[in-house]
C-alpha cells in the first residue's frame, strides 16, 4: 500500500537475459534433437552398455582401438558414420583461395562458412606433399563442397561422398566450435580417396599418412587435435595394416 492508501502495482518480474541470445549459430545448431537421434539413442542404450563392458574386458582402459576410430566405408561415404544430418544451405564459392584450393565451395550459415574458410586457409598456409596437393587441387577444380554435418557416430571427424557431383566432404559439426584449423588435416585425409579405395587397409593408411603430414605442419604453431593424435598413433603401430584389417578394412 502506498502513501495515498492505494495498493501499489507489483513491478513486472525481470527474467535473466539469455547469455547465448546473440551468439552466432550454425544451420545445424537446433535446440530440439532430431527425432531419429532420440529414437536411436533410446534403442542404443542397452547396446551401449554391452559395448562398454566388452571394451573394458577386451581392450581395457584404451577403449576403442585407434585403427577402429575411423570405420570402413558405409552408406555411400568414405567412412561409416551411421545416420547423417546435413543442412540445406546452397554451397557458395570462396574467393581469394590459394591456387591449390581455387574453386572449392563451402555451405552453411555465416558462422559455418567462416569456420570452414579458416580451415581452408590453414591448409593453404602449410607445405603439402605433391600428391596430397594434387588431390586437393582435383577436388577444388571439380567444385568440391565442404560443409558441416551431424553424424550418428559422433566420434568420427569427417566423411566424404566423392562419387557425387560435385564431390563433397562432410565435417563433424563439433569442429564449428573448436579450432577451425583442425579441419585442414581432415580435407587431406578425405581427398586421398579420390585415387585409392577407402575400403582397403592400404587406402585407410595412406589417408592417415596424408592427415598426419598436415598435422605435423600445423603443430609448429598450435596443439594437435584428437584426430592428429590418432593418426600418429596408428602410424606408430608395429603392424598398422594388420590393425586396420582387424578393424574391418580389406
Amino acid at each position: 500500500m502506498n502513501g495515498n492508501g492505494q495498493v501499489g502495482m507489483r513491478a513486472p518480474a525481470r527474467h535473466p537475459k539469455d547469455p547465448w541470445r546473440k551468439t552466432p549459430t550454425s544451420e545445424l545448431a537446433d535446440q530440439v534433437l532430431p527425432r531419429w537421434f532420440v529414437l536411436t539413442a533410446l534403442a542404443m542404450i542397452p547396446i551401449a552398455i554391452a559395448a562398454v563392458i566388452a571394451a573394458f574386458v577386451v581392450f581395457g582402459p584404451d577403449r576403442v582401438p585407434v585403427a577402429a576410430r575411423r570405420p570402413p566405408p558405409a552408406g555411400g561415404l568414405t567412412t561409416g558414420v551411421g545416420e547423417v544430418r546435413v543442412g540445406s544451405t546452397a554451397p557458395a564459392p570462396v574467393g581469394g583461395m590459394c591456387p591449390t584450393l581455387d574453386g572449392v565451395r563451402v555451405a552453411g550459415a555465416v558462422a559455418d562458412q567462416r569456420a570452414l574458410i579458416t580451415g581452408l586457409n590453414a591448409l593453404c598456409s602449410v607445405r603439402l606433399d605433391v600428391e596430397v596437393a594434387a588431390r586437393l587441387r582435383e577436388f577444388a577444380r571439380s567444385g568440391g563442397v565442404v560443409r558441416f554435418a551431424q553424424f550418428q557416430a559422433t566420434g568420427v571427424d569427417s566423411a566424404a561422398d566423392l562419387g557425387s557431383d560435385p564431390p563433397r566432404i562432410l565435417v563433424n559439426a563439433k569442429f564449428a566450435r573448436t579450432d577451425p584449423s583442425w579441419i585442414a588435416p581432415l580435407l587431406a585425409h578425405d581427398t586421398t580417396f579420390l585415387g585409392i579405395d577407402p575400403a582397403t587397409a592400404e587406402g585407410a593408411l595412406a589417408a592417415r599418412r596424408a592427415e598426419a603430414q598436415v598435422c605435423a605442419e600445423l603443430a609448429r604453431s598450435r596443439r594437435p587435435s584428437r584426430g592428429c593424435e590418432d593418426a600418429d598413433a596408428l602410424l606408430a603401430l608395429p603392424r598398422p595394416l594388420a590393425a586396420l584389417r582387424s578393424a574391418g578394412f580389406r
